[in-house]
């Protein structure tokens, strides 16, 4: 099987790190998200959050590269999350295929995996993707390895994740240790909702 990852909230833990950066590039740290904000918008969809927090999309791509240093710079601090490691060795043992489609940089994403040292697990990395043309990635990265989409999971941790997943024709993993909450990605309906990473070991197509 073809196990297409997101990156941030899916494979890193890099929320804290995102919240810190949002604080200091848009806030100033002079007002940062209070812990009722950050919960608020753990419960809404990606497009609602964004117009929560006051951005607009066409802004994402600069407020995005604005941030871009802060967020290597923390790179070496972000954790992956517990039992993930294991159960993408065992994945990649046994013979399934793994990816990776993600906004971040492909940089981060290769410095991160390094930190770890689990580059070898993944066969390609489709990086800088919008973070609402993730569908665009996927199907791209699909096709320059030849992957059968009957065949194929994309797994993230936000409901624009189970959009790019539907909209590019592949099953749709969500994971509840990211970002968005249980609650906001099962009414998404996902094909796949799961709470820890050995139950990607199970997941039938």
């Amino acid at each position: 099987m073809n196990y297409i990852f997101d990156f941030d909230g899916t494979l890193a833990d890099s929320f804290a790190a995102m919240i810190s950066i949002y604080n200091k590039n848009i806030r100033n740290n002079v007002d940062p998200l209070t812990a009722e904000e950050i919960v608020t918008l753990r419960n809404l969809p990606s497009r609602k959050a964004l117009k929560k927090l006051g951005v607009r999309w066409w802004q994402v791509p600069k407020l995005l590269l604005k941030g871009l240093p802060d967020f290597k710079a923390l790179i070496p601090t972000l954790g992956s999350f517990e039992g993930l490691p294991e159960a993408l060795k065992t994945l990649h043992a046994r013979g399934d295929k793994l990816f990776i489609v993600t906004s971040n940089t492909g940089d981060s994403v290769n410095k991160f995996l390094d930190t770890h040292e689990i580059p070898n697990y993944f066969q390609d990395i489709e990086s800088g993707a919008g973070l609402f043309n993730k569908a665009k990635y996927i199907r791209k990265l699909i096709k320059r390895n030849g992957l059968k989409r009957r065949e194929s999971v994309y797994i993230g941790d936000e409901t624009r994740d189970i959009q790019a997943a539907k909209l590019s024709g592949v099953k749709a993993v969500s994971v509840t240790w990211g970002f968005n909450t249980k609650n906001i990605l099962h009414k998404k309906r996902p094909n796949f909702l799961i709470d820890h990473p050995e139950e990607l070991l199970k997941i039938s197509l």
